[in-house]
């Protein structure tokens, strides 16, 4: 049962790591909501001097074909960002007349007057070894509280093959163009299980065009992120553009960091 957590490291080096928060900071809702058996923080954005954490609720099926539903709620951050609350027990987006299978990963920009969420729906569950393996990929929704969405009909970021999970949108809007950074998978066999970086930018948000070559990372020839590389996530420190990502097994393996020159500038 995944629990929201938090380390602090030094911006300029995230190699120093100063502390480690040690408890939740959001235990899991109740009984039969969206998020009683597990809870991914995914983005944060301050608007009006608060605070808020977009993340994914996880809820177990206990019957059935398919083993989890997956949904976004909205939470808001306390105590110089050590608390978290729920804004509502229900999800904010989950399984509707668009997402017939699910939601999650959401990551959220304001932008001229409107909150736009990039975001996971599935579009299909398919077995594997007899384990039924959700696919899905990138949609985009917008909003002018960020509670109440509209979502953009169909996915934006297609499938480059067939059984493809793509996961975990990260954008940045660079002298006008958006950049997305994501994880990309296929489900059949532990290999392709595996996460790599993909890449795609866009003028408008909506329609991307994919050149995951550029990503600009891949999996290392040994060690900790030698198998996968995925979740990646950036800020600007300096003259410098820092990327975090997790490494083997989903991040059991580690969670480590790469550089690049400022490319906002």
């Amino acid at each position: 049962m995944p629990y929201p957590t938090f380390i602090d490291v030094d911006p300029s080096d995230p190699s120093h790591v100063i502390s480690i928060n040690e408890q939740p900071m959001m235990l899991l809702g109740r009984p039969g909501t969206f998020d009683d058996s597990g809870i991914t923080p995914v983005s944060i954005l301050r608007r009006d001097n608060e605070d808020r954490m977009y993340y994914v609720g996880w809820k177990r099926r206990r019957y059935g074909s398919v083993s989890i539903e997956a949904s976004i709620g909205l939470a808001l951050l306390h105590d110089d960002g050590n608390r978290l609350t729920r804004a509502f027990e229900g999800p904010i987006l989950g399984q509707d007349i668009n997402h017939p299978f699910m939601t999650a990963a959401p990551f959220v920009l304001y932008e001229s007057g409107r909150y736009k969420m990039w975001y996971c729906s599935g579009t299909d569950w398919r077995m594997a070894n007899d384990n039924p393996e959700p696919v899905y990929t990138v949609f985009y929704a917008e909003s002018e509280d960020g509670i109440k969405w509209s979502p953009h009909q169909g996915p934006v970021i297609e499938y480059a093959y067939d059984g493809e999970i793509v996961s975990a949108p990260w954008v940045i809007k660079v002298s006008g163009q958006y950049h997305m950074w994501y994880s990309k998978r296929g489900y059949r066999t532990k290999a392709e299980k595996n996460f790599t970086v993909g890449y795609a930018y866009s003028e408008d948000g909506i329609r991307w065009q994919r050149a995951d070559h550029l990503a600009g990372i891949t999996v290392s020839a040994e060690g900790w992120d030698s198998e996968m590389v995925c979740y990646p996530s950036f800020y600007e420190w300096g003259n410098k553009i820092y990327m975090l990502y997790s490494g083997n097994a989903v991040g059991r393996g580690g969670i480590g960091y790469a550089v690049a020159d400022n490319f906002l500038n």
